[in-house]
């Protein structure tokens, strides 16, 4: 495995661990699903068979109009420049990007008016807002379980 790689899997594992010691992504999932082990993701299929998103659209119903704060990466959908208004959370770099979506329940929608300045993708982020289960779906891109319609700020990650 080369040094990115490990590099990667560390910054994912601390992004992991939310500050209370809950993991924030582990709750977007249903509970009888917390269990289970996330798919191995092949990055030496074929492009069309490795960009399939998995749309089993189970979520936590829980959380639904919870305020919460979620660390992740964006993806960006709508900017303008290098301000980003309104993208996809997901819990990994290159989620939607180079490797296949997560599921639905591993991404979220998320809108900012004020608009996020993004220099690089790779930088995680830190979303503060009320999340919702509301399926929305990015043409070409993902299907996303959660939103958060208007983010109550984002700042950048730091431990």
């Amino acid at each position: 495995m080369k040094l990115t790689h490990y590099l990667l899997l560390l910054l994912l594992v601390s992004l992991r661990s939310f500050a209370d010691g809950i993991d924030i992504w582990e709750q977007l999932l249903p509970e009888n699903e917390r269990q289970m082990a996330m798919p191995e993701i092949n990055h030496d299929a074929p492009l069309g068979e490795a960009s399939q998103q998995n749309l089993n659209v189970s979520v936590n119903p829980e959380l639904d109009g919870q305020s919460l704060r979620i660390p992740g990466f964006v993806v960006p959908l709508d900017s303008e420049g290098e301000v980003v208004k309104e993208f996809l959370l997901v819990p990994y770099f290159g989620a939607c990007l180079h490797y296949p979506p997560p599921p639905p329940n591993q991404i979220v929608y998320v809108r900012y008016s004020q608009g996020l300045q993004l220099e690089d993708l790779w930088q995680p982020v830190w979303v503060e807002g009320t999340i919702h289960t509301q399926i929305q779906t990015v043409e070409g891109v993902a299907t996303a379980g959660y939103s958060i319609n208007e983010a109550k700020s984002i700042v950048l990650y730091t431990d």
